[in-house]
């Protein structure tokens, strides 16, 4: 039978959705920054380094706690594949245009230059310490902001147009620390993730898309938002 959810359920589960990786997110990164505090004795706020470092490592384990929690608490009532929508009958051209996808978008980024090409495409420690983040950021976000909240959003009665909507929306708002700019500019990225996982019918052709971008544009990215440049 399929699984039914009332609109204030629904509305309940997105705003936890918004919320509840970025307080883990906080807390994992905040944990390291104490500890680095704690070690050093330094005065004052941290370095920006610290801050890349702590982004770094607290998003992870933030992300996949919120894919393992989501997935804990709604295993009774649906199946993984179909909770996160990563059933796919042909996983291979799924991939193949979330590549395409993700090309343009990093096309996109560095014409208009948000991260430079040289900071895509540079090898060095931070590019590399970028790496569990982004794989990390490009399979759970999509999990949670594409395949949960479609999945819920169809279980409330909600149709394609106001999953696309509202899924979009709740992407920005959990990207609050970009800045209003930011969060604007993620939403309408979101926007193309969602209108690509309705065309293909599950979440793999934006974990694609989602993963290659972030893997390009980070740590450029952060390091933009934590220098104000996103809201210049």
């Amino acid at each position: 039978m399929e699984y039914k959810i009332s609109k204030k359920r629904a509305s309940l589960w997105i705003v936890a959705t918004i919320v509840g990786p970025l307080l883990f997110y906080w807390f994992a990164s905040g944990w390291y920054i104490g500890m680095w505090y704690a070690r050093t004795k330094h005065q004052g706020p941290p370095t920006p380094e610290i801050m890349i470092k702590g982004m770094f490592i607290g998003l992870p384990p933030a992300l996949w706690a919120a894919v393992a929690l989501w997935w804990w608490t709604h295993r009774k009532q649906v199946t993984f594949g179909n909770l996160f929508l990563t059933q796919s009958s042909a996983i291979v051209p799924d991939i193949g245009f979330g590549i395409a996808l993700g090309a343009l978008w990093v096309t996109t980024y560095g014409l208009m230059d948000i991260v430079s090409w040289q900071e895509m495409f540079t090898l060095d420690s931070f590019k590399l310490a970028s790496v569990p983040a982004s794989l990390s950021a490009g399979f759970c976000e999509e999990f949670l902001y594409r395949g949960f909240l479609f999945w819920l959003l169809a279980a409330a009665g909600a149709g394609k147009a106001m999953r696309l909507v509202i899924a979009s929306i709740a992407f920005g708002l959990a990207h609050c620390f970009w800045g209003p700019w930011g969060m604007a500019w993620t939403t309408i990225l979101g926007f193309t993730f969602g209108l690509a996982l309705l065309w293909r019918g599950n979440v793999w052709p934006a974990v694609a898309a989602h993963t290659l971008l972030d893997l390009c544009i980070e740590p450029g990215l952060i390091e933009k938002a934590l220098t104000g440049g996103f809201n210049t």
